[in-house]
């Protein structure tokens, strides 16, 4: 096997490894907190979204700097400092029950949370052009597997071992990817001219494409801080709980990706614009009928449909400006992803401490409602721009 294609395969596993664990810890991470919090039950709520928000917040910040990285040190080098710093943040978050220190050891994963910054690079780098969008669509399905199985085997795992071994299974799977990265991942440092980056084109296009992007990951990330208080109203117990949880993760999960790959497909005999309009209209009102569920069942079942909506808008509408292959802007739209999980939990908690559950669906319906008049008022598609006939631009979900 060539070296482009070991390294492409090797960084898809260590990928789907770093998913996996994170996702395998962030669905047990809020019943930990409700368990150790000495606090009252509000401000446990805001702890929950601090502590959850706060890593992939400060790495939608950090995310950018470690690909400048590669300009001084080796990528291989940088990529497995950025997987041990996360196997040890794993370990300390095992060993300690202080929401402080849960939160300042959240904060130091946000910062070492450019492993996947590094993986697109060491992908992309040495690509041919008739290649690069099915290896970075490969690198993606391989990452949306690891999301969707993370949370089951999470669930299980904390609900049977315990969370302190929980934690340390999470390490142990890093550790693997660490392990098969060590000896077979084979990337020379960078030349210059792989390393230019074109400038960043801001204008009210792509801004009302970021706030788009923004609201549509705020609905896909909101819920899991607050599913205990969902799985409390439907008088489910805790143990019970911890155990549905990671199932309904699993399955809303897998209808995103389901619908992004099937909408993106789709995408090709539409206008991508009004498909984006007529998408997002849909989740949202999927978003307010979460707050008059009466049980688990019609609740997982809206929130699969709102998932399978609304998880297709991010690639479709970062789609309509790869045409331009602005790497500057294309990063810029990128970090609404980021800055979207950060804020759901953050945002959910928040609104429930003050309200009740209805206000949290309601108030994530009336930031995404904002985003879809922007859309639908003020975007205006220049002329030969959309790349509607070319569906290799669109597997990046």
């Amino acid at each position: 096997m060539e070296a482009s294609r070991r390294n492409l395969v090797t960084i898809c596993f260590s990928q789907f490894g770093a998913a996996f664990s994170q996702n395998f810890v962030q669905v047990f991470l809020p019943f930990l907190i409700l368990d150790v919090s000495p606090y009252s039950p509000k401000e446990t709520l805001l702890w929950i979204g601090a502590i959850m928000g706060s890593a992939t917040f400060v790495a939608s910040v950090t995310s950018t700097f470690w690909g400048h990285l590669t300009d001084r040190f080796s990528p291989k080098f940088i990529y497995l400092c950025a997987i041990l710093a996360n196997i040890l943040t794993f370990l300390s978050l095992g060993f300690t029950t202080s929401l402080s220190a849960m939160l300042v050891i959240r904060i130091l994963q946000g910062i070492v949370g450019g492993s996947s910054t590094l993986a697109l690079i060491i992908i992309s780098s040495p690509s041919r052009k008739e290649t690069v969008s099915a290896d970075i669509g490969l690198f993606q399905s391989c990452v949306t597997l690891g999301q969707m199985l993370g949370p089951l085997l999470g669930s299980i795992a904390a609900a049977t071992l315990g969370y302190r071994w929980a934690f340390l299974s999470a390490s142990t799977i890093l550790l693997g990817s660490f392990t098969l990265c060590l000896f077979y991942l084979d990337v020379p440092r960078l030349d210059r001219e792989s390393r230019v980056r074109e400038s960043t084109m801001i204008d009210n296009r792509v801004l009302l494409a970021w706030f788009l992007s923004f609201a549509a990951m705020v609905q896909i990330s909101f819920l899991p801080s607050v599913l205990p208080n969902f799985f409390q109203t439907f008088a489910i117990e805790q143990t019970l709980g911890l155990k549905l949880a990671g199932t309904v993760v699993m399955l809303y999960t897998a209808t995103a990706m389901i619908g992004t790959f099937v909408l993106s497909l789709m995408s090709r005999r539409f206008d991508l614009r009004r498909m984006i309009v007529v998408l997002f209209a849909l989740a949202i009102l999927c978003q307010s009928l979460l707050a008059f569920s009466r049980g688990i069942i019609d609740f997982t079942v809206i929130r699969m449909v709102q998932t399978g909506l609304v998880a297709a808008v991010v690639p479709l509408t970062v789609s309509m400006f790869a045409g331009a292959s602005r790497g500057g802007t294309l990063g810029f739209l990128n970090s609404a992803r980021f800055a979207g999980i950060a804020v759901g939990p953050m945002l959910a908690t928040s609104v429930l401490a003050f309200g009740n559950l209805a206000g949290v669906c309601h108030s994530i319906s009336g930031i995404s409602l904002l985003a879809f008049l922007g859309l639908k008022l003020f975007f205006k598609e220049p002329k030969g721009t959309l790349p509607s006939s070319k569906p290799d631009r669109i597997e990046n979900a």
